[in-house]
C-alpha cells in the first residue's frame, strides 16, 4: 500500500519497491520547495506534460516525506501507485496537479485544512479508467 501526500503544490507518492521505501513526485511544485528540508535532492527539470511523475532521492530515508498534511493510502505499490496517481490526479494537457480533483478526493475541508489522518483510497485506483474519465471530466469541466 502507498502513501499519497502534497508537497509544495504537487503530490508525493511514498511506497514500496523491492522491499525498499520510495518516492515519486508527481506534478510539479507550484510555490518555491526546501527539497533538502523536505529530505530529497532537487529533481532534474522535465518535461511535466509528458513525464507527469518522477523517482525522487532522499537525502535520508528516515527523515523524507515527513508530510504533515491528509493522506491517501491507495491499494498498489511501486512504480504502478505513481504512474496511476499522476493519471488520475493531474491535468492530461499541463501535467500540473488538479486542486479540484484532490479537494474531490480528500473532501473539502481535508484539502482546506489538512488534518494529518490518512484517509483509504483504494478506490482510486480501483476504479475502472472509462468511469473515472466521466468523473474527470464533470469535474474538470469549466462552468
Amino acid at each position: 500500500m502507498a502513501r499519497v501526500g502534497r508537497l509544495a503544490g504537487a503530490i508525493v507518492v511514498e511506497t514500496s519497491i523491492d522491499g525498499e521505501r520510495a518516492w515519486f513526485l508527481v506534478g510539479d511544485t507550484k510555490v518555491p520547495c526546501d527539497w533538502p528540508a523536505a529530505g530529497f535532492a532537487k529533481p532534474a527539470e522535465r518535461d511535466v506534460k509528458r513525464d507527469r511523475f518522477v523517482r525522487l532521492a532522499a537525502i535520508d530515508a528516515d527523515r523524507a516525506a515527513a508530510m504533515p498534511g491528509t493522506m491517501l493510502a491507495v491499494s498498489i505499490d511501486g512504480e504502478d501507485a505513481a504512474r496511476i496517481v499522476a493519471e488520475r490526479l493531474t491535468v492530461p494537457r499541463t501535467g500540473a496537479v488538479s486542486e479540484r480533483l484532490w479537494r474531490l478526493v480528500v473532501g473539502d475541508a481535508e484539502a482546506d485544512v489538512p488534518s494529518g489522518r490518512s484517509i483509504g483510497a483504494a478506490w482510486l485506483c480501483e476504479m475502472p479508467d472509462a468511469i473515472w474519465r466521466i468523473v474527470c471530466g464533470a469535474v474538470l469541466t469549466c462552468s
